[in-house]
């Protein structure tokens, strides 16, 4: 069992050191010439219509000029594609003004998890069950079986089957497997930066679900952050979804919501 952790404060502050956090991951993957830092956050280029195409964390620590958005968008419209904007609680009115004059929508809401580390340790697991690091020839099984716990399915596509191996390669990105047998269950990933560990990519297959596996993964990965030196652990997920009462199980408690604004670049940005 997890004891109740303090709550930290919810501010600005905090939410940018978050939101950094959780987007070190993609802006580890993304080319140097893809990531401008603008009006107190970032925008990263991977390509037109790629999930880590998106801009994070701006308008925390000021307005957004109408300029600086012109910057945004030609960044990360340069071909096209699908315009991904995070709106978050604290942002400045100039921001969520700015998205509105521009013909943005929503797209996805999303609400953030915390807690505070120290973690307690994991519970010993069911015999059978085995929690660890992904080793260097594991990248794609690691993908194909987080595919299997997404799709709820074990028939998956290459297509979809490849849709963590990024992930699993990415530097500063450690990935854990969960394995019932010796067969793969399970697995999912955590990043470090800044003292934050960010939890993210967590599948479980279908046939291998109710044995505790997401917890489990939750818990180790919570246990490996404290002993890196982390001080808190974050996770976003969509509103209602299975994880929500896992994260709570474990000390987590819902720090704030925030908005994926979308806009179809149908033409050159201003």
């Amino acid at each position: 069992m997890y004891l109740p952790s303090s709550r930290p404060t919810v501010d600005a502050a905090l939410i940018r050191r978050v939101e950094l956090a959780q987007a070190s991951q993609n802006r580890s993957a993304t080319p140097a010439h893809g990531i401008l830092e603008v009006a107190g956050g970032l925008a990263l280029f991977n390509g037109a219509n790629s999930p880590l195409t998106q801009a994070l964390a701006l308008g925390l620590e000021g307005p957004v000029s109408a300029e600086s958005f012109d910057r945004v968008e030609a960044h990360l419209g340069q071909q096209g594609g699908l315009l991904q904007v995070d709106l978050l609680p604290f942002a400045d009115p100039s921001f969520a003004q700015e998205l509105a004059r521009r013909g943005y929508r929503v797209g996805e809401f999303q609400q953030v998890f915390m807690r505070a580390l120290p973690a307690s340790p994991p519970p010993p697991t069911a015999p059978g069950i085995e929690i660890r690091p992904l080793r260097p020839d594991e990248a794609q099984v690691f993908s194909r079986t987080v595919a299997q716990g997404f799709m709820g399915r074990d028939e998956v596509s290459d297509e979809e089957s490849s849709l963590m191996l990024g992930t699993a390669t990415m530097p500063g990105t450690t990935c854990f497997l969960a394995l019932v047998d010796g067969e793969p269950a399970g697995g999912g990933t955590v990043a470090v930066h800044d003292g934050v560990a960010t939890l993210s990519g967590t599948g479980v297959r279908e046939r291998f679900r109710g044995r505790g596996l997401q917890q489990a993964l939750i818990s180790t990965r919570l246990d490996w952050a404290t002993h890196q030196g982390c001080t808190l652990a974050s996770s976003s997920t969509l509103p209602a979804s299975p994880s929500q009462r896992n994260m709570e199980r474990l000390g987590f408690f819902v720090a704030y919501p925030k908005v994926v604004m979308m806009r179809e670049l149908t033409s050159s940005p201003r």
